[in-house]
């Protein structure tokens, strides 16, 4: 979840400050804390820069120098304090380390590192890793050092290693992403592409099991395992730094919300060949199961629903809860794993659990290179592009419009579902004017003091609540909770109190009546009652109305929630960007 970045032969000779500039391009992936390390070539040792805190008003005082490498952390072991920040030395101060995932069994290994007199500094598992390469390097190579150090460490895991020795960055991948840039004349090491972007898109995704050292001579490939070098084999991404800039937007969640209105119509041009060819499957009796976590888990139970609509039970399993329901698959299983980023550990849990079984993997993902990708046997990679903001937005409604166009395959009706998709652009496009966005800001200044917030939906608006009220809670911190509305009646509504806020969201459905229903109970109980629908009803003291758009005004009442979490956020002085707490790729347990 942490973030990492590297340089080998900066062009500008202040290999720091560029490693400083690219890490906040990563804070996404952790902010608690940031650190850099470089080799000066006038010290005998490498300098260390690291402190608490969030990295986007940083600076640094490192001295100039070509090589450099940093971290931003998502702390897991040992608190927030500049000691735990990455990089950790070693007692020669010549080995560098940053480290994203958790040693399992760093406990033992650092027992037997005390033993042999080694001074620790730190709480964290990182720490371990610095001394094991230091001690393994009295006798070996450096490379040897630290693949076999690497090889002790149990767990998910990416490490990279600044060696002052060789003047090389060193790094190993086991779970955790790593990518590298090839520049001209100067070579990256990072968590992610945005880190890089502004100078190459030429890359290599390392895959569990590979080693890259990173010199003034190049880039080296090996197999961990064997030690043996490997053939490196680049290649060229499609994103434009814009992606990852934020574009004269405040913040990129709000630039990433109004992407929708482009991303969610580019769905219609790709993955047409694989959507065709699934389709023929599940309409051949394969079963479907939808897994993720947080908003991709939704956009599995949305999914089903959609599914429901052309007569097939599909299951949405959330990968932490996958386990119990692993022994129903076989190989007549289609497993659809939904992530934004391809890395979320529960989700490769599922999967890795489902293959053994022999289930066919669908990848539906946003982020490139990824280990779900690489597990998958089809990817529908859904062309978001760089998702920057914590919160998911348009990784999450390019995602569903991808299924809901399998959906319209496996009833035949693909050309269909492509004209409503590029129709539902077009549509929310007009929508989302000025005059709805005052409307948004007027409520969110009307919900600001509140610290609790419930909503309902039936059917397809179901999990369109869930979705809506993580949105809330993960931007502004308020309490919003979700709830089917035929709960109301079983304990739900006593909850309610004079003025309580009470989202209600709707569609014209076969279910419209019975959701105005249960707003009218809210109602007579004091709610305060905000509809989201593409109507009018007297049991509405507010409407933020939406377009009337089928079975997908599912997404309009979803954008709802985005962007009013996005104001509420804002208003409450929460950084909308990056929540307190949360990273954007969970790639630990």
């Amino acid at each position: 979840m942490c973030g990492i970045f590297g340089i080998i032969n900066d062009k500008k000779n202040q290999a720091a400050n560029t490693v400083l500039d690219g890490l906040k391009k990563l804070e996404y992936r952790g902010y608690d804390s940031w650190g850099i390390s470089i080799i000066d070539e006038g010290k005998n040792q490498i300098q260390v820069d690291k402190h608490i805190g969030k990295i986007g008003e940083a600076k640094t005082n490192l001295p100039p120098g070509k090589i450099a490498l940093g971290h931003t952390r998502w702390a897991t072991h040992g608190g927030v304090t500049d000691n735990n920040a990455h990089p950790h030395l070693d007692c020669t101060k010549k080995i560098a380390v940053i480290h994203n995932g958790i040693v399992e069994n760093y406990q033992e290994l650092k027992e037997e590192l005390l033993v042999k007199d080694h001074k620790f500094i730190s709480e964290t598992d990182t720490e371990v890793i610095a001394h094991l390469i230091e001690e393994k390097s009295k006798s070996k190579s450096i490379k040897e050092a630290i693949f076999e150090t690497f090889k002790l460490l149990r767990g998910s895991n990416a490490i990279a290693v600044l060696d002052f020795t060789s003047q090389a960055i060193i790094a190993c991948r086991n779970g955790s992403p790593l990518v590298v840039g090839i520049g001209s004349d100067q070579y990256f090491l990072a968590s992610d592409v945005p880190a890089f972007l502004k100078e190459t898109n030429k890359v290599y995704f390392l895959n569990d099991g590979d080693a890259v050292i990173l010199s003034n001579s190049g880039i080296k490939l090996f197999n961990i395992e064997t030690g043996k070098e490997k053939n490196l084999i680049s290649q060229i991404l499609d994103w434009k730094l814009e992606d990852a800039e934020k574009n004269g937007f405040p913040h990129f969640l709000l630039k990433e919300i109004y992407e929708q209105l482009k991303t969610i119509p580019k769905t219609t041009s790709i993955n047409e060949k694989q959507i065709k060819e699934l389709s023929e499957k599940i309409k051949s009796g394969y079963k479907v199961i939808l897994t993720g976590c947080g908003t991709a888990s939704y956009c599995a139970l949305a999914t089903k629903y959609f599914f429901a609509q052309i007569g097939i039970d599909a299951q949405a399993i959330p990968s932490y809860e996958f386990m119990p329901f692993s022994k129903f698959i076989d190989e007549k299983t289609i497993v659809f794993a939904i992530s934004q980023s391809g890395e979320t550990a529960d989700t490769l849990i599922a999967v890795k659990e489902a293959k053994k079984r022999g289930a066919e993997i669908i990848a539906v993902i946003n982020a490139r290179g990824s280990t779900l990708e690489r597990l998958a046997d089809t990817v529908l990679s859904v062309g978001a592009g760089p998702e920057i903001a914590v919160v998911s937005t348009k990784a999450f409604t390019s995602q569903l419009a991808t299924l809901y166009l399998l959906t319209t395959a496996v009833t035949d009706r693909l050309e269909e579902g492509k004209v409503k998709i590029i129709n539902l652009g077009k549509v929310l496009t007009k929508w989302l004017d000025v005059q709805s966005i005052k409307r948004l800001v007027s409520l969110a200044k009307r919900l600001m003091d509140e610290e609790h917030i419930y909503l309902i939906g039936k059917h397809i608006n179901y999990p369109a609540t869930l979705e809506f009220a993580l949105k809330i809670k993960e931007t502004s911190y308020v309490h919003a909770e979700p709830f089917s509305a035929g709960e109301l009646k079983h304990g739900v509504i006593t909850l309610i109190q004079k003025g309580t806020p009470c989202f209600v969201l709707a569609s014209n459905d076969e279910v419209k009546d019975e959701v105005l229903s249960s707003a009218a109970e809210i109602k007579a109980r004091g709610g305060l009652i905000i509809g989201v629908a593409p109507f009018e009803s007297n049991e509405f003291d507010v409407l933020i109305k939406t377009p009337d758009l089928g079975d997908l005004t599912v997404f309009a009442n979803i954008i709802v929630g985005q962007l009013l979490g996005y104001y509420l956020g804002v208003g409450r002085g929460a950084d909308p960007d990056k929540p307190r707490n949360l990273a954007k790729s969970v790639t630990v347990k």
